[in-house]
């Protein structure tokens, strides 16, 4: 038995060597390659046809290789994105590799569609990883790509970085991917959300100065990337899907607390307007950590209610006011009424973010997941009216950091 198992090895070793010896395992020449990084997905109504954008980088020959790779864009229309990607290959000569998008991003019009026409595609294929970001935006997601950025050197980069590193556990950015928002629609709840991308132009740099750094031997693309129009991008407001549409848009205040509800919040800040200090009105900003909370559905009587319970430390981070140092730095204690200002507008908040996915009919809470499994015996009753007829019950404690108020 060992003789034969030893044997086996052998011969498997040989076939691997004779593959690698003739090249059969169909490696793609670098030279030919488009590393595709990010695709941006439009719609036009008029023809009825996808507007694909890779953006992809360049792999240089390393003869010629300057030091940094190249990244372009590249679009082509098609009746189907399959279609579209394509045509990139055939139109380019490169071969379109998906293995590193990590950025799906799609277009205002798109948004008039069911969406999983478009991300089914991505589910389908084995090209790309489910894992992948999924965005929209406001205008064409061809002018979001095609933006310059001081941030990167490549715009999908820092939408990444926007979207999934979120460094300071600010819990702004309600990301999602490829996996989960498809889990979210075939999902009793038929629910979903994706990040909102807008770009924001900032001042150019001062006049003369990409004359000067020309006349001191600048290189031209440095002097090209400063002479466009430059931006950065937000992704602090959230749309929500229901059952594959875009039905409403949650602001940032609303996507924190949304995000609360799965994820754990450190230094997160609460702005607050018309606060009075020392007899004037002003704005605050005030530090706020989560120290418990409870998002629960359930049904009682009869009645399907949602709690939403949540304690929060804060502490001033900042204020426009004169005031003694012992008042406002950030281990002081706050007044009582700042803090009953500061429930009253988480409160207010998470009233509205209900509202909104009442009217909407958006399911974000995954009520009618908790009613089928949890309770069964409601769920003929209430099924497809479980938002009409909740009851949102919410309680709000903000204390001072040196309260022992519980």
């Amino acid at each position: 038995m060992k003789f034969l198992r030893s044997k086996f090895l052998l011969i498997f070793a040989g076939f691997l060597l004779v593959l690698f010896l003739t090249n059969d395992f169909g490696l793609v020449n670098i030279e030919r390659t488009a590393i595709i990084m990010a695709i941006g997905v439009d719609y036009q109504d008029n023809s009825k046809e996808y507007e694909v954008t890779a953006q992809i980088a360049i792999p240089q020959p390393s003869s010629t290789a300057s030091g940094e790779n190249k990244d372009s864009l590249i679009s082509e229309k098609g009746k189907t994105i399959a279609e579209a990607i394509d045509k990139i290959g055939i139109t380019t000569g490169w071969y379109p590799m998906l293995s590193f998008c990590n950025l799906i991003l799609l277009g205002e019009d798109l948004m008039k569609l069911n969406v999983m026409e478009t991300i089914n595609y991505f589910i389908r294929t084995d090209k790309i990883q489910d894992s992948a970001h999924i965005a929209g935006c406001e205008g064409k997601a061809k002018d979001i790509l095609s933006s310059s950025t001081p941030l990167d050197s490549i715009s999908s980069f820092t939408i990444q970085k926007i979207l999934g590193k979120d460094v300071a556990k600010l819990d702004r950015i309600a990301d999602t991917s490829i996996k989960n928002f498809s889990q979210g629609y075939y999902s009793r709840s038929k629910s979903g959300f994706m990040p909102l991308v807008k770009k924001i132009k900032i001042d150019k740099s001062p006049k003369g100065s990409s004359k000067d750094s020309q006349g001191s031997g600048g290189s031209s693309g440095t002097s090209d990337k400063q002479d466009k129009d430059q931006y950065i991008f937000d992704a602090s407001s959230t749309l929500i899907f229901s059952d594959g549409y875009m039905v409403e848009t949650l602001t940032p205040e609303e996507t924190l607390l949304f995000n609360l509800e799965s994820k754990n919040s450190l230094d997160t800040f609460l702005s607050l307007d018309e606060i009075e200090i020392n007899g004037k009105k002003t704005a605050v900003m005030l530090g706020i950590n989560e120290f418990s909370k409870k998002y629960k559905f359930k049904i009682e009587n009869g009645k399907p209610i949602y709690y939403v319970k949540l304690v929060f430390f804060c502490k001033y981070e900042d204020a426009n006011a004169h005031s003694d140092v012992s008042h406002l730095n950030p281990t002081s204690s706050i007044p009582e009424e700042v803090l009953l200002s500061a429930e009253e507008k988480i409160t207010n908040t998470v009233k509205n973010l209900f509202d909104k996915l009442k009217s909407a009919n958006c399911d974000l809470f995954h009520t009618q997941e908790d009613l089928y499994k949890f309770y069964h015996k409601y769920y003929q009753t209430y099924k497809g009216k479980t938002l009409s007829n909740l009851e949102l019950k919410v309680e709000i404690d903000c204390q001072s950091e040196k309260s022992t108020r519980l």
